[in-house]
């Protein structure tokens, strides 16, 4: 992959990583006050109703992430708050769940199993848990790759084990998007979430991962053109779900990454917490006291996991510092049809703030980043003359991911067929 030279004499380390996670952490105990008994439900202020469940798992996966780094003021605020989930994983509600309905008693369980694993365990829950998962009917629920692996990785969290994955394991790696290219120009959300959470599984968040057929640099170019649409779209619940596929395959930071990662720090410290696109700035500011609260922590909880989650992944495997963006190539202007379309409308990204106080040579290392969000933007706009003249500069500069280059040179391809015919 077409990374540029990181320079390896002058490292930027990413300020104050232990803070975030602490900071996300102090936010998960305050989330769990606000939603974990009922969750959130208000159809004035958001669509989609909150699950006190999914507050309660997502925050012990956080929990667990966390544990894993060797820091004593944040292996201190993982206990406070373990003991503050506990009682709400290990509810009678969760125990029935898991009682009930055995295909779906892994989704029950997720909190109480990384409660477990991080030092709080429960007899009574492993029991019950055990009968549900040796049930006639536990694998009764269809699921996609992700979430099999998500199923599979969650009962190797639980029993401990280290062994290498089965003949199923990497069948079903085989089927994920993993293994497979998102379509780079048009997937959704959805197609972008299966790819990033595949990898968090297969990888076992870097405990003893199963083993993936795909080449990480692969895996990494694919990466960074989805991550240049987020980044660009202020998605940052996403960009940093994408950035974790750098600890988590274990490579050094790209510029592409490094710069994305801090655009989301310099974001997350301008506004207090990592913005989330269901938090509407209008709404909350219309809001005050307990209603006020209880919005931020709905929307923004599951961004600010990630910005933690991230931290954690890159201290554990010793990733905190982040390279200068700088290459040691030579250094020509970036192509003028490129910052040309780039600049184009009322769109002003964060991003391009970011970028206009880099040097010339910070600049033209991330001429990877810019033809990416360029050939995203044009093609979604249906503007295909300049998808054309993107794809020509990303050959003849040996510019852009290539798998998103190579989608784009694609799809012009089938719409000369198309008009031909």
């Amino acid at each position: 992959m077409k990374y540029g030279s990181l320079s390896n004499s002058d490292k930027a380390s990413v300020t104050g990583l232990e803070n975030r996670v602490l900071h996300a952490l102090s936010f998960a105990k305050e989330t769990l006050c606000l939603l974990a008994e009922e969750g959130y439900d208000d159809p004035d202020t958001l669509q989609d109703k909150i699950l006190p469940e999914k507050v309660i798992g997502e925050t012990a996966f956080l929990l667990y992430a966390a544990s894993l780094v060797e820091d004593a003021a944040i292996k201190a605020i993982v206990s406070e708050t373990a003991q503050i989930l506990a009682p709400h994983a290990r509810s009678k509600k969760i125990l029935l769940g898991i009682c009930l309905y055995p295909a779906l008693a892994i989704e029950y369980a997720q909190a109480h199993v990384f409660l477990s694993r991080i030092g709080y365990p429960d007899k009574h829950f492993d029991k019950m848990l055990d009968k549900s998962i040796r049930a006639q009917s536990h694998f009764g629920r269809e699921r996609p790759p992700h979430r099999m692996l998500e199923q599979e990785w969650v009962k190797r969290v639980w029993t401990g084990s280290h062994k290498p994955g089965g003949k199923h394991i990497g069948d079903v790696i085989s089927y994920s998007a993993l293994l497979h290219l998102t379509d780079l120009l048009h997937g959704t959300r959805e197609d972008l979430y299966a790819f990033t959470h595949a990898l968090m599984y297969a990888t076992c968040f870097n405990s003893s991962p199963w083993k993936i057929e795909k080449k990480t640099e692969l895996i990494l170019d694919e990466a960074e053109a989805m991550l240049a649409r987020c980044i660009d779209e202020q998605d940052y619940d996403l960009a940093g779900e994408l950035l974790l596929a750098w600890p988590l395959t274990g490579s050094a930071w790209s510029p592409l990454a490094a710069f994305a990662f801090r655009v989301l720090m310099r974001v997350a410290d301008e506004a207090g917490f990592l913005p989330s696109p269901a938090t509407r700035i209008d709404t909350l500011q219309k809001l005050e006291g307990e209603k006020k609260k209880k919005y931020l922590h709905a929307t923004a909880y599951h961004t600010v996991y990630v910005m933690g989650l991230l931290c954690s992944a890159s201290l554990q495997t010793g990733m905190g510092l982040l390279p200068n963006i700088s290459t040691d190539k030579p250094t020509p202007k970036i192509p003028g049809k490129i910052l040309e379309f780039l600049r184009t409308g009322d769109l002003k990204p964060h991003w391009l703030t970011d970028f206009d106080s880099l040097t010339e040579n910070e600049k033209y290392a991330l001429a990877d980043l810019l033809i990416n969000i360029a050939l995203y933007r044009s093609a979604r706009q249906k503007q295909y003359t300049t998808v054309f003249e993107l794809v020509q500069i990303a050959y003849e500069e040996k510019i852009g991911s290539p798998a998103l280059v190579t989608q784009s040179a694609e799809l012009l391809e089938r719409l000369s067929e198309l008009v031909s015919v």
